[in-house]
């Protein structure tokens, strides 16, 4: 029983400290903006932003539910341009 009352006094103790060090600590000031707006994208904002192919392909793909790709050249040549893996410049 005595070593119980012995270590609830020195866990008082000890965290005594630590409560008295940080009621002498300045209040934290927030400094970034108050207020910060977050917009919020549209739905179809990816497909909105694309080129005249690439939205073509997606209406193809939508309507035959095919995956179906329009390449303007040999298809080792659009895998080099859009830098894909294992892609080997051939001209």
């Amino acid at each position: 029983m005595g070593r119980l009352v012995f270590l609830f006094l020195m866990t008082g103790v000890l965290n005594s400290g630590k409560v008295a060090a940080q009621l002498r600590l300045k209040p934290h000031t927030d400094t970034s903006a108050k207020h910060i707006s977050a917009k919020v994208l549209p739905q179809k904002f990816y497909s909105q932003q694309l080129g005249y192919f690439c939205k073509k392909e997606l209406q193809l793909q939508r309507i035959t539910g095919l995956p179906l790709f329009i390449r303007l050249g040999s298809k080792e040549h659009v895998d080099y341009l859009e830098k894909k893996p294992n892609a080997i410049k051939r001209f």
